[in-house]
């Protein structure tokens, strides 16, 4: 559909009231994008872009800059005396030969939102993460007997 002299002159008197380029297309049959352009062409009064934008742009750089904020869970006094202790470092040794205290089933009861929600805590049974009973639960292979067992036809005689 061609701009005519109806549509240029409709499309002035929509201008004017302030409709949506968007809207203005819908009425008229045209797009956003033609409305605009022949509102440029004819010269219409600019519109102010619908995004804000910020009069002062924001430093790349202060932004990208990570912030450490500073902890302080200890007070001053415990905090010096701690750094005097631990100036040099020590690394962590694992004493391999004596065994480190058992970690505990791991079986959930319960639902985790509950309050009464707790593992089984039983010892462990192998490396697995549950106890005897549990991995008897868990670890189930089913029975290869069944799946091979022929189909007795009930026929009688």
């Amino acid at each position: 559909m061609p701009w005519d002299e109806n549509n240029v002159t409709k499309l002035r008197e929509l201008w004017d009231q302030g409709l949506p380029t968007a809207q203005i297309g819908k009425l008229l049959g045209f797009t956003k994008n033609a409305v605009v352009g022949k509102a440029h062409r004819i010269g219409l009064e600019r519109r102010p872009s619908p995004i804000r934008r910020t009069s002062v742009k924001p430093d790349r750089k202060k932004a990208r800059s990570p912030v450490m904020p500073k902890l302080n869970f200890e007070s001053k006094h415990e905090s010096n005396t701690a750094s005097r202790e631990s100036s040099a470092f020590q690394p962590l040794v694992k004493n391999l030969v004596s065994s480190s205290p058992k970690r505990r089933c791991e079986w959930p009861e319960g639902h985790p939102d509950e309050n009464d929600f707790k593992f089984c805590g039983k010892d462990r049974f192998e490396d697995k993460p549950y106890c005897l009973d549990h991995c008897a639960v868990a670890y189930v292979i089913p029975d290869k007997e069944e799946n091979e067992k022929p189909q007795i036809n009930s026929t009688t005689i």
